[in-house]
């Protein structure tokens, strides 16, 4: 180690900034460069020039109580890396409201949320070993303070969203909508209740939660309803929250069929909104065989296909991953048809176990449930005379495929119909496919949410700390969807989740120096050959610098 003198040539009278140093060898570069350890600028020359002979000479001069010590290693690349976006995206001034202390406190919370989901009150346990502990207050991590902050955040829940979309460029003109479920565990909390589960987790209270993104899946809007709420009746509050809360008046809401009613509709029309809105399988099968075989046909050349039906426009689009996807389910569900069918037919032939009527709705119940209902030809004949329907005998079962209803299916597979209130002259009908297909940006969000921030299961009961939970979850992937745009826009295809987990491996450890009554203190990256690669790979996509400067801010 020695002392470095540097300063600006190009200043007049430059101050001369002093560091203590240590040279190490790249293996990169083949070269020998210089690790900055502690900043010594203000201390005095007299103590400088001490420790330099000291250095220089192996040896102690007539300088007292000299002593550099290490400190113990803290996580700290994936959580700088947070801090970094939590302050470029000025999530802290969204935040203004609230005391700087809250802030941080928001801030562990989220960051919780991105490396480690967990409850809150594992929360200092999850973090304790992060470069956070050494920098704020302990009380911050402390449960009853994590509390406050939520219900400080849900008093603004709202307002929180109205400012963060103001610091968006431009108001999105195309808005993509959905909603899931999210369930608790115990037996009871404020506004959750049974409902249809997402999850599959019936025996389980639940809340319903819709989010609106844009057409790059950024989050624009979240909101939370009891859990026995119905998709159709969310449409319009979000409507009238979209247009009066975010002054967005000129869009095109994309959804699905099922979720908007004739009432949600003409509530769209209503705000001025235009929607782009995927039939529900029964209105797209109408649609799609009232075409002539050669409309099919051109479908088929061409993948997309345009008409008007009593006045409304529909887009019918192809696509051959969904044509393959379609065939090999049902070609699937056949097969497993036939073995249910093959295995009631040699019971039935057996023995007087089903009446004509009972083996009927059981056939009828196997068809439903692997969806082929009408597929397969039956017919059902008692093995002896003068049997009623209602009365048990054996029977033979006698099945068939359907081939002339599988040839039809054969043709709708892979296509799928939209209805739009776009003119032509605004979208033509490949642009209203690509913003229809956009929506597995919301639909991924909630992927996102629920398996990477772990949004579930929920151990809140009130419901201001549900809807708090929520907002902080929707902070967290604003931050993550961010990060993920700069990320793709270089070429990384990774989850940024697992990015920033795999980063906050990069440790930071504080060394310190004092001699003669003064100190100095400064946080250093652990580049080993683990810190070395991380450091490259941040610096790769741009984030190196950024987070190195978030370390200078700890000092």
């Amino acid at each position: 180690m020695f002392i470095k003198h540097s300063w600006n040539p190009k200043v007049k009278n430059p101050k001369i900034h002093k560091q203590l140093v240590e040279a190490y060898w790249d293996p990169e570069t083949k070269t020998c460069r210089h690790r900055p350890i502690v900043n010594i600028t203000d201390w005095p020359d007299y103590v400088v020039n001490a420790l330099e002979l000291a250095l220089k000479h192996k040896k102690l001069v007539d300088i007292e109580a000299v002593s550099f010590t290490t400190g113990d290693p803290y996580r700290g690349g994936g959580i700088l890396a947070i801090r970094h976006l939590w302050e470029k995206y000025r999530i802290d001034e969204v935040l203004g409201f609230m005391s700087e202390a809250t802030r941080q406190s928001i801030f562990l919370m989220v960051a919780q949320r991105i490396l480690d989901p967990g409850s809150k009150l594992a929360l200092k346990r999850s973090l304790e070993d992060t470069i956070f502990t050494q920098v704020f207050s302990q009380n911050r991590f402390d449960e009853d303070s994590l509390y406050e902050a939520m219900d400080q955040l849900h008093e603004r829940f709202y307002e929180v969203q109205e400012v963060l979309a103001r610091t968006r460029k431009a108001s999105p003109m195309l808005l993509l909508y959905d909603i899931t479920s999210t369930y608790f565990e115990g037996t009871h909390a404020d506004d959750a209740d049974y409902g249809y589960s997402r999850d599959k987790r019936w025996d389980r209270y639940q809340i319903v939660v819709g989010l609106v993104c844009d057409d790059e899946g950024l989050p624009l809007a979240v909101e939370v309803w009891p859990g026995d709420t119905a998709d159709k009746d969310t449409v319009i509050e979000q409507v009238k929250s979209l247009k009066e809360r975010f002054g967005i008046h000129d869009a095109v809401s994309v959804g699905d069929k099922g979720m908007y009613s004739a009432k949600n509709i003409d509530a769209l029309i209503e705000a001025g909104f235009k929607y782009i809105l995927g039939l529900e399988w029964r209105e797209q099968r109408e649609q799609l065989l009232a075409r002539t075989p050669e409309q099919l046909g051109l479908f088929d050349a061409v993948g997309i296909l345009e008409w008007e039906d009593d006045g409304t426009r529909y887009v019918g689009c192809a696509s051959e991953f969904r044509r393959e996807r379609d065939a090999t389910r049902r070609k699937e569900a056949m097969e497993e048809t036939r073995e249910e069918l093959e295995k009631l037919k040699e019971t039935v032939s057996k023995g007087a176990y089903y009446s004509h009527v009972r083996l009927y709705k059981k056939v009828a119940e196997i068809l439903e449930h692997h969806h082929v209902k009408n597929l397969w030809d039956i017919r059902i004949t008692p093995l002896k005379e003068g049997i009623s329907p209602d009365q048990k005998a054996r029977l033979d079962l006698k099945f068939s495929p359907n081939e002339e209803e599988i040839a039809r299916q054969e043709l709708l597979d892979g296509k799928y119909v939209l209805e739009t209130s776009v003119s032509r002259e605004k979208m033509d009908s490949e642009k209203i496919k690509e913003s229809y297909q956009s929506l597995k940006y919301a639909e991924r969000s909630f992927r996102h949410i629920k398996s990477f921030l772990e949004i579930r299961p929920m151990y809140h009961r009130r419901s201001w700390r549900i809807r708090a939970h929520v907002l902080i979850c929707f902070l967290a992937y604003y931050l993550v969807k961010q990060c993920e745009l700069e990320f793709r826009a270089k070429g990384e295809t990774r989850e940024v989740e697992d990015i920033l987990r795999y980063w906050d491996k990069l440790r930071l450890t504080q060394h310190m120096l004092r001699a003669e009554g003064y100190e100095s203190k400064e946080w250093n990256w652990q580049l080993g050959e683990l810190g070395l690669k991380i450091k490259k790979e941040m610096d790769q996509l741009g984030l190196w610098k950024s987070v190195d400067r978030c370390r200078h801010s700890l000092q």
